[in-house]
């Protein structure tokens, strides 16, 4: 079976991000956005426009566009717009391609890259970890980079230099700090119960 390194290795995320150097066009931005509906048409009947979740990623594609297009100032401020309005952290640095679902955006941080058409549920988040970055695997210095069609559980997390692979599905209440290959389903491990306050021991 490939390795998740294998299968991302190189891999354009398609619709937001153009070879190093060259920045992202509205024609880019646009194509993302449309791709960002698509996935949202399918999930969820109504008007997508209207949604916070959506709001939070047109946010941040316009963000990301400033960003990228050497307007650093404007695409900070519309950061901090973003997490007062939809209570979401996504930084103009974080890589989404387009088809990104994020229904409930509070308290959801995702910085790194993420591909196609993924999904991230309540609180879910990808970020790195408060130690000197290891190495890069394309997310950014020390920062996870996800496969297309992942989906993130609710308050699932993905920390550190990770890479998930296509297809993988990361269930409720995971934490990942190791590399997963494609079309991997993570559970959470059963709750256990613990004697109460009175029982005898």
């Amino acid at each position: 079976m490939p390795k998740p390194a294998d299968m991302l290795a190189a891999r354009d995320l398609a619709g937001t991000e153009t070879a190093a150097g060259t920045a992202i066009s509205w024609a880019e931005t646009r194509a993302a956005l449309r791709a960002d509906r698509a996935h949202w048409a399918r999930r969820i009947p109504g008007p997508v426009r209207l949604r916070r979740g959506y709001q939070a990623i047109w946010l941040y594609r316009m963000s990301r566009y400033a960003h990228e297009n050497g307007w650093r100032m404007a695409a900070w401020l519309l950061w901090i717009v973003n997490g007062w309005l939809t209570g979401s952290d996504i930084p103009p640095s974080t890589q989404i391609a387009g088809g990104m679902f994020l229904p409930h955006p509070y308290g959801t941080i995702i910085a790194g890259a993420v591909g196609r058409d993924a999904a991230f549920g309540f609180q879910a988040s990808i970020g790195g970890l408060y130690k000197t970055p290891d190495r890069d695997v394309g997310g950014g210095p020390g920062l996870p980079r996800l496969g297309d069609d992942v989906v993130l559980e609710p308050a699932s997390i993905v920390l550190g230099a990770v890479l998930i692979g296509d297809r993988s599905r990361v269930g409720p209440r995971c934490l990942v700090l190791k590399d997963l290959d494609a079309d991997t389903d993570l559970a959470p491990t059963d709750w256990r119960a613990l004697p109460g306050r009175s029982a005898v021991s």
